[in-house]
């Protein structure tokens, strides 16, 4: 079960509550065997998109010190 629920996202807290466990340390042991491949990609995914967004956001500094001057 707590392999399941960590492949599935839950983090250790809400994994550990079902088990009857009052910490997550135990969930953690009992979710390590978990294959987290898929989710590592997705995560990885998202802070490459929110890295071009940033990206195409931010004035270079030269740029701001040329605009505040004109």
């Amino acid at each position: 079960m707590a392999t399941t629920l960590r492949e599935a996202g839950l983090d250790e807290r809400r994994i550990a509550d079902p088990l009857g466990q009052k910490t997550p340390s135990v969930a953690r042991h009992y979710s390590r065997s978990a294959n987290l491949a898929d989710k590592n990609r997705e995560t990885m995914a998202t802070l490459e998109k929110a890295n071009a967004r940033r990206a195409k956001i931010v004035i270079p500094v030269a740029e701001k010190r040329q605009t505040r001057y004109e």
